[in-house]
């Protein structure tokens, strides 16, 4: 890379750029990474929260301008400009610090909501993107780290050529918009709209809540986007915390391993995956789950199979949820795997191999991404009649079997780390303990539960493995209204069995 600056900070982390035949560059480790190592911390170029009346956002309606949790209903504000909002003194003070303190009255926030109620809902985050990116880049002193996103972003390629027309149809649209409100809006200039568009299109990430698998935000970070190639199994990922993206080791990696992160869900099928992410970031993908004959690329093929017209899905799946509930032996083998394994027993490469020995037999209507859908559907359905309170005993033993089915379909296609993992764990955990003590736990059903993997060791094992995921991946010291995951996990562990 032609930047100084950017070649600093990438030696200073332990990283070194490497020319590829295939991708172009990639980003190696010149030293080891321990799992849940950082390896690179930085804030984004520009960020904002996530809105309730903009489209793949929460129900919420505020966040914290900062560290995107959820405003409580006394919340400071910036004095001078009134507008940014924060959860506590320590989020705004911290945000004034780091950016604030030039960005303050430079953008007139609600005539930007002005400006997004004249588009359909899930075009509005795309304004406020480009908005303040170019309010951003237009800065004339800025701190070193915004430097460095500055040169990275200007690194990045529009792919503009490459955009189908009814995209660009649609950045023309967000750009005319802004163009006509730049005045109150407080933009010099709106030439560029369409390339920024473009640019930050197929580069841009979501924040999710650093203790929940809940969108909180979104991130612009070129250095990040530059420097980390695809990989639907990366060895890394990042959470977003107090205002830092931080990037931390999924896995142990090695000095010359590439570091990776997963620009889209890598539990769709293959070919969804391959046709999204030629479609929105203009590449094919050859991580080692599409291509070779690894375990986990053997795993992704069985993943991918189609369901034959006359291919039944699990007579067992509940739709009444009145017969008694069952679960298959794969499902409690590769939940207990995982538990093995985030107890530091056995290696990588064993724990893949042994997840591709125990579903390497299953037909397509067992095991393949439509019969995952069908037990996430069943899980769903499930905690809705659980939360309206018209719920059966036999409707929550079905949620806990739902459960551990999503577990275990997680279990055998994402990094064993990756904080979905972590949150599946934990949720399943809860939902066993609860079913346990609404039902008194009756020793008559004691060896029947058992078999549906349903016991108090099982509720212990589950959290503690997911407190072991989440230390990795997310924050669990987090807390945001409810109890910490910490908390969570130590009320869970030392419960006591009550017959």
């Amino acid at each position: 890379m032609d930047s100084v600056e950017i070649n600093a900070l990438v030696a200073e982390n332990g990283l070194r750029v490497e020319l590829d035949s295939l991708k172009g560059k990639r980003t190696v480790a010149r030293r080891s990474f321990k799992r849940g190592d950082t390896i690179l911390s930085i804030r984004p170029l520009y960020e904002f929260p996530a809105r309730g009346n903009d489209a793949e956002s929460t129900k919420v309606e505020s966040r914290c301008a900062h560290c995107f949790a959820h405003l409580p209903k006394r919340r400071p504000q910036c004095s001078q400009c009134r507008q940014t909002q924060y959860c506590s003194i320590n989020c705004q003070t911290t945000h004034w610090s780091a950016r604030h303190y030039f960005e303050c009255g430079k953008l007139d926030e609600r005539a930007v909501d002005v400006a997004c109620s004249e588009l359909k809902p899930e075009f509005r985050p795309s304004l406020r993107m480009c908005v303040g990116v170019m309010r951003t880049m237009s800065f004339q002193t800025l701190p070193a780290w915004l430097r460095v996103q500055c040169k990275a972003w200007h690194m990045l390629v529009t792919h503009r050529d490459k955009h189908p027309q009814f995209v660009l149809t649609q950045y023309e649209e967000i750009a005319r918009v802004i163009h006509a409100h730049r005045e109150d809006i407080r933009l010099d200039s709106t030439s560029d709209a369409i390339d920024v568009l473009c640019r930050s299109g197929c580069n841009n990430f979501a924040a999710y809540e650093p203790n929940g698998p809940r969108m909180s935000g979104y991130l612009c970070s070129p250095l990040v986007s530059l420097l980390l190639n695809h990989s639907c199994l990366p060895n890394a990922a990042f959470v977003y915390v107090g205002g830092l993206q931080i990037v931390r080791a999924l896995d142990d990696i090695q000095i010359g391993d590439e570091i990776t992160l997963a620009y889209m869900d890598g539990l769709q099928p293959r070919d969804v995956r391959q046709k999204q992410l030629s479609a929105v970031y203009f590449f094919d993908c050859e991580c080692s789950k599409c291509c070779g004959e690894s375990a986990r690329a053997q795993v992704d093929v069985l993943m991918s199979r189609a369901v034959s017209v006359d291919g039944q899905m699990p007579k067992y799946l509940p739709t009444d949820y009145v017969q008694p509930p069952a679960i298959e032996p794969w499902v409690l083998k590769v939940v207990d795997m995982l538990l093995a394994y985030c107890q530091n027993d056995g290696t990588r490469d064993n724990f893949d191999q042994r997840l591709l020995d125990c579903v390497g037999s299953l037909p397509p209507c067992n095991f393949s991404f439509a019969a995952y859908t069908h037990w996430l559907e069943c899980q769903d359905e499930c905690l809705e009649r659980i939360s309206a309170e018209c719920v059966s005993n036999n409707v929550r033993v079905w949620a806990c079997v739902s459960a551990m089915y999503v577990l275990a379909f997680y279990t055998c296609v994402y990094p064993p780390y990756l904080s979905l993992v972590g949150f599946q764990c934990l949720e399943t955990s809860k939902l066993v303990w609860n079913t346990l003590v609404a039902s008194e736990m009756p020793n008559e059903m004691s060896n029947e539960w058992l078999e549906l993997g349903l016991s108090l060791d099982r509720v212990k094992r589950l959290a503690r493995c997911a407190l072991n995921i989440l230390r990795v991946s997310a924050d669990p010291t987090v807390s945001e209204g409810d109890l910490s995951i910490e908390s969570q996990v130590a009320m869970l562990v030392g419960q006591p069995l009550v017959n």
